[in-house]
């Protein structure tokens, strides 16, 4: 099948509205982040910390913004948040997840390597939305599930240090 024909109804879907979206002031630096397995997860102008938190659930995930579909008319800023999802796997169903303030619709994120889920995306219908779906515009991560590049270097130094007898 043609990769432009089977993206093309994602393409195609309409841009948040201005509500919708979560504005972020972001570096020049890319931040990387891996799996506890090691799996490159995650590349992001705005370091995890800077990530807004859900004050409203019990996991107090970070919430990042995805970037919107490309256009020749969507020129981003020098200074604006990017955020990109590598090497997870999106969960094709959701799962109902209930706690004392009710439920909520959850498409799990799932580490390509181990699976390991490390974020989840909510479906719109929990926004009063007239959209239905998993919402694609955000993504919510499970803190403790990623690690930075520089801490997998220095684990894998200090385990291979300890297995050298130093």
């Amino acid at each position: 099948m043609d990769i432009v024909q089977s993206s093309r109804a994602y393409f195609a879907m309409p841009s948040p509205t201005p509500e919708e979206k979560i504005t972020l002031q972001a570096s020049n630096t890319v931040y990387t982040y891996h799996c506890l397995c090691s799996h490159l997860l995650l590349a992001t102008t705005t370091p995890l910390p800077a990530l807004p938190t859900r004050q409203n659930s019990q996991d107090k995930a970070h919430i990042m913004p995805l970037p919107p579909a490309p256009s020749s008319s969507n020129k981003s800023e020098s200074n604006s948040h990017y955020g990109l999802l590598l090497s997870m796997r999106q969960e094709r169903t959701a799962e109902i997840m209930t706690s004392d303030d009710g439920f909520e619709k959850r498409y799990l994120q799932r580490c390509g390597r181990c699976n390991l889920a490390v974020g989840y995306q909510l479906d719109w219908a929990q926004f009063g939305s007239d959209r239905t779906g998993r919402r694609d515009d955000v993504v919510f991560l499970i803190p403790g599930g990623f690690m930075t590049t520089s801490e997998m270097i220095n684990y894998k130094k200090s385990t291979s240090a300890a297995a050298n007898g130093a």
